[in-house]
């Protein structure tokens, strides 16, 4: 009889959870698990966790259940005309390459400006050990490219913002700001926090009349600086600025750009995604699992072995059951005295014997007449011999005699082996 190597049970479970990390790894996918490549994930993007990375906006967005979302591919695409694409810190390596810069083209654009370059730190892959200031050239650049050569100026203050004045216009909010402030003066861009010469928000003004906003420094939004203050609250409020203009719904997405910091998505077809992380664990238990049930219902090699039944069926099967329960409850005596007894009231019964009673007394008288009828039919062997009276030694033998006994008077024959 051919056994599985595995019970179903053991089977069911593991295709049950294989079937829930396929489900696992799908929203995984869903949720911005795009493979990726290239890009720093400690330094200053969405994915990155480190002091001066904006994964904490990124993740407070969607814990608002707000429709966000990064893109190492096609942000403006994904954008589309009515959402709000972010290009938080554009790296220069990777933004002034081959099609990178067509984050401004975005109808809704928001802007912010490098300050901070991290060294990763060796201990922990997605920290940093240390951070400096970039220089004031490159985050120039990156304004220049936003608003246009010698329209703008880009330089850093130590905070002084008591002696501020400050207009946070449609807002609402001030925010905290750090003990250096990078801040942005031009005429060409308009004032949204702040004023002409210190802006920290600004809106510029272009042909197509697209709405582009710049923030002049990371801190507000960082990881680090996100807690502090009403800075979280600051950030949203201008996100839902933007989202807002041109009075769009509450639907309006929002991308963040992430192939300004060199990420990009992996090609490849649909056929290619089960061997990607984190598909790659589902293709695994799944093979892992075709396996195991093609193994448990493979037969065995050879004639299968028949296996004993767990209970044997016949007269001889129950006597000798029967046997083993007495001999293991001990009561030896008993047992033989009482079939010594049925043995001398079935021979007399079959001689038709006159009835005597249950008493030592009127069995000794039984076995008197059984004695006489046995010597008249050539009986040599007595009932005496086996029966059990005050000795209790070689009870086996005794049972056998009386055996032997009833067949030699019933049949004239003597069988009588003696004792």
């Amino acid at each position: 009889m051919n056994k599985a190597p595995f019970s179903p049970r053991s089977v069911t479970l593991l295709i049950a959870f294989t079937t829930a990390l396929a489900a696992m790894s799908v929203l995984l996918h869903n949720n911005d698990m795009v493979p990726i490549t290239a890009g720093e994930r400690f330094a200053s993007n969405s994915y990155s966790i480190s002091a001066i990375g904006h994964s904490g906006f990124y993740d407070l967005l969607r814990r608002l259940d707000q429709p966000v979302s990064r893109n190492a591919g096609n942000a403006l695409a994904a954008a589309g005309k009515q959402g709000v694409l972010i290009a938080a810190e554009p790296d220069l390596r990777h933004a002034l390459s081959a099609g990178t810069l067509r984050f401004m083209d975005a109808p809704r654009l928001l802007i912010v400006l490098p300050k901070w370059r991290g060294t990763q730190d060796r201990n922990r892959s997605l920290w940093v050990s240390e951070v400096e200031l970039v220089s004031q050239n490159t985050a120039q650049q990156v304004l220049t490219i936003a608003a246009g050569r010698e329209s703008a100026l880009f330089y850093r203050i130590l905070n002084d913002s008591e002696n501020m004045v400050w207009h946070v216009n449609e807002i609402g909010i001030e925010p905290s700001l750090p003990n250096v402030i990078q801040l942005i003066r031009s005429e060409k861009i308009m004032p949204i926090v702040g004023n002409r010469d210190n802006m920290l928000l600004g809106e510029i003004r272009t042909a197509n009349e697209n709405k582009i906003w710049v923030l002049s420094d990371p801190d507000i939004l960082s990881n680090h600086g996100i807690v502090k203050g009403e800075n979280a609250a600051f950030m949203l409020s201008v996100i839902d600025s933007l989202r807002k203009w041109n009075n769009s719904g509450s639907k309006t997405v929002i991308v963040f750009d992430e192939t300004i910091h060199g990420f990009q998505e992996q090609p490849g077809s649909i056929f290619s995604l089960p061997f990607r992380f984190p598909f790659v664990i589902v293709t695994v238990l799944t093979c892992i699992t075709a396996a195991l049930l093609i193994l448990s219902g493979t037969g065995r090699f050879g004639v299968p072995i028949v296996p004993k039944p767990a209970l044997g069926f016949g007269k001889v099967n129950l006597i000798g059951n029967s046997a083993r329960l007495l001999d293991y409850a001990g009561h030896h005596r008993a047992v033989l005295e009482r079939y010594i007894n049925m043995t001398l009231r079935s021979a007399a019964a079959a001689l038709h014997a006159p009835h005597f009673g249950d008493s030592r007394a009127e069995r000794a008288n039984l076995c008197k007449w059984l004695d006489r009828v046995g010597r008249s039919r050539g009986v040599t062997a007595s009932c005496k011999d086996f029966l059990i009276d005050g000795e209790h030694d070689r009870l086996f033998e005794r049972a056998i005699n009386a055996h032997d006994w009833k067949k030699e008077i019933l049949k004239r024959e003597s069988v009588y082996h003696g004792s």
